[in-house]
Formats: C-alpha cells, structure tokens, sequence
C-alpha cells in the first residue's frame, strides 16, 4: 500500500512539472511574440520617419530648383529688356585739329573717343534710339541737341559738340548694330538686345564715299 501511494504520488508530481513547464514555455513564446511585435513596429516607425525625412528633403530640393529656376527666368528677361548705347568721337581725335579751340578739351572729346561706351540701359515697349539717347545723357548731365527735319528728328549736338564744331562738313549721325537704320533717331524703334551707337563724322563727304566703296568692294567679293 505504502508503494501504491509513493508511485501515486511521484505520478502527479511529474504530471504538476509538465503543466508547469508548459506554462513557462507558453509565457516565454508570447513574450517572445511580444518583442517581435515591438521589433516590428519599431522598424515600420523608423522607416515612416526615413520616407517622411525623404520627402522633406525632396520637396526642399524641388523648391530650390524651383527657386533657382525662376532666378535663371527673370535673369534671362532682364537680359532680354536690355539695349546698349555708345556715343563716339573718336574721328574728331583723328582731326584735332580742325576742332574749335573750345572744345579741345577732354570734357567734351575724350582721348578715348568715347563719351560714353556700351552702356547697357533698360528699354520699354516701342522706345526709339533718340529716347534712348536722351535718357541716358540726362542720368549722366551730358547736354543734347536736336531739332525736327523732314527726315525725322535730327541730333545735332551732344556734349557741346556739334554739327560744324570740326569742319563745315562734321555733324552726328547713328547706327544701330552696325548698320544705318534709314529713318530718323526719333523713329527707330528699338528691339531688345539692340547695340545704338551716335558717332561723330568730321567729313560727311569723306565718310558717304569710304561708304560707297566698302559696299561696292562687298559686293563684288560676293
């Protein structure tokens, strides 16, 4: 009898262990779940917070691009609205000596020859050369003459210099990317990037037959 109930009691001892163990190890898988589980919502938040510091970091860039792209817009407008103005003297440098002795002098003709060289000055819609010139010499006090002709609007001095101050036969005249435009200062319209340039000429003659020659001598080249 006393055999019976030590094996009795060795049987439900060992049966107590395994449910037990199996508690034990039941707890462990969840709390190994658990941590799984944690792991998994720590990397799914880690990756949110990447793609969210990507996309912050896209848009910046987008918007920098864009910034610089608009830079680039009003840069190449500003270009576009702009035309240049250069007053030349340099012929009368050539003839100094058939200037007035008042205005031998580098106030009015510079050494140079160039009262004023490439100025680069904003045009609006429909400006002439002759406003363009005559906005710039007011900005800078320089002194311009004119006067209305059956050609148009004739300069006839600037910088106190003018028509028969170097010879009878001296005055201005103006050309517009190197070319004479064949109408009057007052009705050149101006297109954007235009190169004007008002010179002075000692000689008409001289300069109407060095003209004549050049285009002939072109001419016959082509």
């Amino acid at each position: 009898m006393k055999k019976f109930l030590s094996t009795l009691a060795a049987a439900v001892l060992c049966v107590a262990c395994l449910v037990s163990c199996g508690d034990s190890s039941s707890n462990a898988d969840s709390s190994s779940k658990a941590a799984s589980s944690s792991a998994s919502v720590a990397e799914s938040s880690s990756a949110a917070d990447s793609s969210s510091e990507a996309d912050s970091s896209n848009a910046e860039d987008s918007s920098k691009a864009e910034e610089s792209s608009n830079a680039d817009s009003s840069s190449a407008n500003d270009a576009k609205s702009q035309a240049e103005l250069t007053i030349d003297v340099s012929d009368i440098n050539a003839n100094y000596d058939m200037l007035e002795k008042g205005l031998q002098s580098e106030e009015f003709v510079p050494k140079n020859g160039k009262i004023i060289e490439g100025e680069s000055v904003e045009i609006t819609d429909g400006m002439t050369a002759f406003q363009l010139l005559t906005k710039v010499c007011e900005s800078k006090n320089i002194k311009v003459e004119s006067k209305n002709t059956d050609y148009g609007m004739y300069v006839s001095g600037i910088n106190n210099v003018s028509e028969g101050s170097c010879g009878k036969a001296s005055g201005w005249m103006f050309k517009v990317n190197g070319k004479d435009p064949g109408v009057g200062a007052d009705a050149c319209k101006l297109q954007a990037g235009d190169k004007v340039e008002f010179f002075y000429i000692c000689d008409y003659n001289k300069y109407y037959a060095n003209q004549t020659t050049t285009e002939a001598t072109t001419q016959a080249a082509a």
